[in-house]
Parts: C-alpha cells; sequence; structure tokens
C-alpha cells in the first residue's frame, strides 16, 4: 500500500474505534440511567435483552406471557433493553391507574410512529390511532368522540342486526353437524362489512361473494405490519423485498380505495344529494373545521385506522368467545338459558334487550380480561415520577400490559380460569377496575368501545339463538400474537341448528 492508502485506512480505523466507543459509552450511560430498576440480567451488552424476547417470539409464545414470568421475579415493575432502547413495563392495577388517569402521559413516539408508515407507504400516518401529537390528537378526539355516544350509536340497531342475521343465513347453509365452518374468517367478513357500510356507507358486497379488493388489500397489510412490528429490521433483508413491495402496493391500493369514497361524497355534496351523518362525513367536517391542521391525507388516515381499528378487534374478541365458551361448557349451557328465556323470540334486538343479558356482559369481560385483542398500551414519561416506588426519568418509554395485569394472580384467585361470574355486582372477588381494562383507561379510553361491545353482543346473541356450536377438536388452540392477539386455529367449528330449542 502506498503512504496515502495508509492514512486513509488509519483514519477510516480511528472514524470505526470513535464511533464503537461512542456507540458502548452511550449504552453504557442508559444502562447507568435504568439499572435501579428491577429485571433480569442483560443477555448482551449490546441488544440487551432481545436474544431472550426473540426466542419467545420464534417459540410461538406470547410476550406478555414472557412478562409474566419475568413479575414471579422482579414484580409488578421491570425494565427490558432493546439495543439503545430501555422500556419499563408495569402490569398492576394502581400502575395502570398511575400512568394512564393520574399522570395521563402522551403516547410513545417510539411505538406509534411506527404505524405512520408501512415500507416505504403512508399506512396510519397521524390519524387518531398514530398521532403523537398531543395538541393534534385532542383536536381530533374531542371531534370524533361525538359520533360514537352511545345514544348516536342506537340509530344503528337495524343496520346491526341486519348484518348478524346475514352471519346466521351464511351459517345455516354449513349447520349440519358435519361440516367445519372456518367461523372467524367469516366473522372477520361480517364485521368489516357491517363497519364499511355503517361508518362510511361503502358496501362490500354480500357475504357469500369474493371477498372486495379492498378487504384484500386491508388484511394483507395487516399482515405486513405485523411483520415489522415483530421484526423492525424484516425490510432490510434482501429476500424480503419482494414481499414488501407487495405490501407497499397493498397499502397504496388501499388508500387509493379510501380516497375514492372521499371523493365520491365531496361529488355527491356539491350536487346538493342528501348524505348521512356517518363516520366518514363527521371525519370531512372535521378537516372542514380545521382546514390548515387536517390535511386530505389525515382524512385518509382516519379512515384506514377506524376500518383496521373496528373490524379486525371485534371479530376476534368473537371468535375467542366461541373457544371459551367450547372449552367451558357449563358457562355456555348458563349463556343459552339467559338468552333462551329473555330473547328467544326477539328478531330485531336493541340496547334494552341487551340489558336483560347481564351473562352474555359477564362473559365478554371475561373474555376481554383473557384476551384483550389491543393487548398493551405505550406510553411516554412527561416528567419524572416514581411507578411503583421507583423513579423513572422523563422520556422513558413505558409499557402498561392489559394482558399480565389482568392476569396477575396477585391481583385474582385463579386468574387463568375463564369464570364470567367474577363480574357479578355481588361476586366475592370483584374484579377491580384497573385490574381489566382492555379498552384502555383514562383520556386514551378506545373511542369505539361502545360501538364494539354492542356489535360483539347482538352478533354473539344471534349465533347462540340458532345454533350450538362446538370446536373441530384436531385444530391448533394457541394464540397468534400479530400486534393484536388472534386464535390460531380460527375458531373452526361444526354447527347445529337450534331450531327446536
Amino acid at each position: 500500500l502506498d503512504m496515502f492508502s495508509l492514512e486513509f485506512l488509519e483514519v477510516l480505523i480511528a472514524v470505526v474505534l470513535s464511533i464503537i466507543v461512542a456507540a458502548a459509552w452511550y449504552l453504557h450511560q442508559q444502562h447507568l440511567k435504568y439499572d435501579h430498576l428491577p429485571g433480569p440480567p442483560r443477555d448482551s451488552f449490546w441488544s440487551g435483552h432481545l436474544p431472550s424476547i426473540q426466542k419467545v417470539i420464534s417459540d410461538g409464545e406470547i410476550f406478555d406471557d414472557y412478562i409474566l414470568e419475568l413479575m414471579k421475579s422482579y414484580g409488578s415493575i421491570l425494565r427490558l433493553c432493546m439495543w439503545h432502547q430501555t422500556f419499563v413495563i408495569v402490569a398492576d392495577p394502581e400502575l395502570v391507574k398511575e400512568v394512564l388517569v393520574t399522570g395521563n402521559h402522551p403516547k410513545s413516539k417510539a411505538v406509534y410512529s411506527m404505524s405512520r408508515h408501512l415500507f416505504g407507504a403512508r399506512y396510519l400516518g397521524r390519524g387518531i390511532e398514530s398521532e403523537t401529537d398531543q395538541k393534534y390528537w385532542i383536536m381530533q378526539r374531542m371531534h370524533l368522540d361525538r359520533w360514537f355516544k352511545p345514544h348516536y350509536l342506537r340509530q344503528f340497531t337495524s343496520d346491526y342486526n341486519e348484518f348478524a342475521d346475514s352471519l346466521v343465513q351464511q351459517l345455516e347453509q354449513y349447520a349440519d353437524g358435519k361440516t367445519r365452518v372456518p367461523l372467524e374468517k367469516l366473522l372477520h367478513k361480517v364485521t368489516l362489512h357491517l363497519l364499511s357500510k355503517v361508518a362510511f356507507n361503502f358496501d362490500l358486497g354480500k357475504l357469500d361473494e369474493t371477498a372486495h379488493p379492498f378487504s384484500y388489500y386491508l388484511g394483507f397489510s395487516l399482515s405486513g405490519f405485523a411483520k415489522k412490528v415483530v421484526n423492525p429490521l424484516f425490510s432490510v433483508n434482501p429476500l424480503t423485498w419482494r414481499y414488501c413491495m407487495q405490501v407497499h402496493n397493498a397499502v397504496k391500493k388501499l388508500r387509493s380505495h379510501a380516497s375514492e369514497q372521499i371523493i365520491s361524497r365531496r361529488k355527491t355534496k356539491l350536487r346538493g344529494d342528501h348524505v348521512p351523518y356517518d363516520l366518514l362525513e363527521c371525519i370531512i367536517e372535521l378537516q372542514e373545521k380545521n382546514p390548515s391542521d387536517i390535511t386530505d391525507e389525515i382524512l385518509l388516515d382516519n379512515f384506514i385506522t377506524f376500518l383496521i381499528g373496528g373490524s379486525e378487534t371485534t371479530a376476534n374478541t368473537l371468535s375467542f368467545m366461541v373457544y371459551l365458551l367450547s372449552q367451558n361448557p357449563h358457562c355456555y349451557k348458563k349463556l343459552q338459558q339467559e338468552i333462551d328465556d329473555n330473547v328467544a323470540a326477539v328478531s330485531v334486538l336493541t340496547p334494552s334487550e341487551l340489558d336483560d343479558l347481564p351473562y352474555l356482559d359477564m362473559v365478554m369481560k371475561e373474555t376481554l380480561r383473557l384476551y384483550p385483542i389491543a393487548k398493551a398500551t405505550y406510553r411516554e414519561m412527561a416528567r419524572d415520577c416514581s411507578l411503583g416506588g421507583y423513579h423513572v426519568p422523563v422520556g422513558t418509554d413505558v409499557v402498561v400490559s392489559f394482558y399480565a395485569t389482568g392476569r396477575s394472580s396477585k391481583t385474582l384467585t385463579n386468574p387463568h380460569l375463564f369464570i364470567p361470574e367474577r363480574f357479578e355486582p355481588t361476586a366475592n372477588e370483584r374484579v377491580g377496575r384497573y385490574v381489566s381494562t382492555p379498552f384502555s383507561v383514562g383520556p386514551h379510553t378506545c373511542i369505539g368501545r361502545k360501538f364494539a361491545q354492542i356489535e360483539t353482543k347482538i352478533m354473539m346473541t344471534k349465533i347462540v339463538q340458532n345454533f350450538d356450536f362446538e370446536l373441530v377438536p384436531d385444530q391448533p388452540m394457541g394464540i397468534i400474537d400479530n400486534t393484536t392477539l388472534r386464535l390460531a386455529g380460527g375458531a373452526i367449528c361444526y354447527l347445529r341448528p337450534r331450531r327446536d330449542t
């Protein structure tokens, strides 16, 4: 090598060593910042606990079950390190209250910004779910809240029933006690169709027809997002580039479909034709009132956000309810009896009829305690504070695990058992207010909570009114953790009509 090359090589080595030393010093400072908190020893100085976490995920286990195991040794607050990032994880009712209600800390920028773009395509952007700027989030939340008020949702009672009846008609074709019925798949379809029609006046076709392209793009993009969350470096691998491009294109087409609906609505209004005050109109009105803050892209962000959040969660909840009732025949019979006694001959279920089904409400709440579909929420400490007697510095990302809190043996007896009676007002051991918070709690409570609860109850009541069901025994019974919890087997059932009952 000539003199110039040697000098260049020396400079390059010096730069690389400087970067390594600087990175090591930064990591060391991060470790000192959080090492006073309980938690397992790091697997690696550089990657922290990431090897253990990756092993849990690769073994098909739920990350929050790993948290539950750690908390047996380290308590209800612990720290886990992943490269330069340290997360403080809490799974205790009082800490849930402190972080989400008393402290009202804002969303984690590090976590929620991940959903803004997906493999280079704008995904949820700055919609109400992914917006981390408190000012703009409040602007959206205060306006959109009005559409989700219980008294306003009552007007959709006929729509809830119409789509539930369509599901029953679809299931009747297979209710011979022998045909394997992919119930979860049908539930995903009917909940998406219902939400599209009620919230956006967008008809996705009949349930027995081939899935609308919009449905395909929505599902495909969601599976891609799940891969990104599980492995943030997924798109770096050249072997995944083709798949990433397919997801990218699906997201673009998804937003294009949504854009067509918004353009169509605006043309209808310009003609002076009547338009319903649905969620789409409410979102457009948000822009009209805040034209400098809410762009057309943010309209699309919210369109996609509500369709994903409103269909995926309800369908998965219903699937878990079917699974748990099948595994607990005495609870199943008790629910059947309540429905037979109170609404056996009722064809149009209203919120008033649902009030006469307290055990159904308990079954739904116990299902969500065990399987909160959105199993955690993420906050960024707005100030230095004390959690569980430990100092947590400002800027810390805190994970509030609803799954682990609801399953902790410190708060409930036999927490892994399905016991709907826990939610009876006169129960010996009642579930505390912050023990089970599947829709979150505080100012960031899920905006669509009431919509989902009414839909879930009407769908389940119609199924129980019309069918006996049992799970096909040879299907997988585990859980898939793809940002939301999902039943691994797809709730494949045998159905039999209950006409004679």
